[in-house]
């Protein structure tokens, strides 16, 4: 829990959070303007999303370990040459950070996450979801701590000396964690997970099993189910639907924050308030959540989350006012907080270990193309709207379409039950 943690909190350089700091500079050293940098980020994040899905695949032929490591190394070379950035035409600009900020959100908020989440995912069953619960509450303060970390870093030598000094950080220390500490799962480590009484171990690859695969015991068990069986299954588009969702829109109004502060008459220091409580609330609903996931079916969660989202969007749109501003503050970090659960321990609760990286991984790129998405559709409905309650109120369609799916899944769990 603790290594698959540190390798979480390690993919904030590519991370929004991570790379705003360096937006400015970005900016100066490029000459390219804020609204094309902003394309060129939304392209790569909507690109890194499309590969995400091979990246789960290649986490269950692979192992954690050796997908984590390699995604270190990305990453890493990704912030080396992104510091190497000199002034760049327009067209040549916006392809080239493209294409940067397409690795850079790939190897971090992609493939580096999923790994760390799948492998800590894998190692628990009676306890996954307390347990994912609490190592996302550190991982969510660390990245509320780092864009301060960075700041630090570039006040050293500007910003190329800060990106590699993470560079080499990422791949000494955290690499060195990776290699040591991370397992594919207990039966890899030839001990039992917790809550069960025998291990797979002994059960051996696969037959017809790859190379690679080979050296990986199988986990769960012969009624997992497979990646396609999953894409059909109600359920999975329930659990998915509303992280999407969230990403989507939380990153759309995170974006164009400023913006929506002055439409409402609120000034920059007043609107970015917003997060601090927000964070205060998402944490205890977090850890309420990831003990529940261990003791109800996650279908509630979703339908919790999706209930939230459909007050929570049009509330933003009434920060100005105090009680708009307490429904926003305690829907949006209610959102938040059952994010952690269906993101690390629903997934392996209802449909198993056994393909975990490659399901996780469609989840996961849902959420990368909803982030990318989010952002650029806000921008158009303020265009032709003159507003941005107009979207916001748009946007609860998804989490309307998601409580349905919610309530679908529900149903389809009580008659497999009965």
């Amino acid at each position: 829990m603790v290594a698959g943690t540190i390798g979480a909190i390690a993919s904030v350089p590519g991370q929004t959070a991570g790379v705003s700091v360096f937006t400015d500079d970005l900016i100066s050293t490029t000459g390219l303007t804020r609204l094309q940098l902003a394309i060129a980020y939304l392209v790569g994040t909507g690109m890194s999303g499309l590969f995400l899905g091979a990246g789960g695949r290649a986490i269950d032929r692979h192992g954690s370990r050796v997908v984590a490591f390699a995604a270190t190394l990305g990453l890493s070379a990704t912030l080396v040459a992104l510091s190497a950035i000199r002034p760049l035409s327009t067209p040549i600009g916006l392809v080239v950070m493209s294409v940067g900020f397409g690795c850079l959100r790939f190897s971090g908020q992609g493939l580096l996450t999923l790994a760390s989440r799948t492998m800590v995912a894998q190692w628990f069953d009676r306890r996954r979801g307390l347990v994912t619960a609490a190592s996302s509450s550190v991982v969510g303060f660390a990245i509320a701590a780092c864009p301060a970390l960075f700041l630090m870093l570039i006040d050293i030598n500007g910003f190329r000396t800060a990106w590699r000094i993470m560079a080499l950080t990422l791949v000494v220390v955290v690499g060195s964690i990776i290699i040591t500490f991370y397992r594919v799962s207990p039966e890899a480590a030839g001990i039992k997970i917790d809550g069960q009484n025998r291990t797979a171990i002994a059960d051996g690859p696969e037959p017809g099993a790859s190379t690679a695969e080979q050296t990986l015991p199988i986990l769960g068990t012969e009624h997992d189910a497979t990646r396609a069986q999953a894409l059909r299954d109600v359920r999975f588009w329930a659990l998915t639907i509303p992280v999407a969702a969230l990403s989507s829109t939380a990153t759309a109004v995170t974006f164009h924050i400023v913006d929506l502060g002055a439409e409402l008459g609120l000034t920059d220091s007043e609107i970015v308030r917003i997060f601090v409580p927000i964070a205060f609330v998402s944490v205890p609903v977090t850890l309420l959540t990831g003990w529940m996931t261990d003791r109800v079916t996650p279908l509630v969660i979703a339908a919790a989350m999706s209930l939230t989202q459909l007050v929570m969007y049009p509330t933003i749109g009434f920060l100005d006012t105090w009680w708009g501003a307490i429904a926003a503050v305690i829907t949006w970090g209610a959102a938040q907080g059952c994010f952690s659960s269906l993101t690390s321990a629903a997934i392996p609760k209802v449909f198993g270990r056994r393909h975990l990286g490659a399901i996780s991984g469609i989840q996961m790129s849902a959420m990368v193309i909803g982030s990318a998405i989010g952002p650029a559709f806000f921008a158009l409905v303020q265009s032709v709207t003159g507003d941005y309650r107009a979207a916001l109120w748009l946007s609860t369609v998804v989490p309307a379409v998601a409580l349905v799916l919610s309530i679908a899944g529900l149903r389809h769990d009580r008659q497999v039950t009965a």
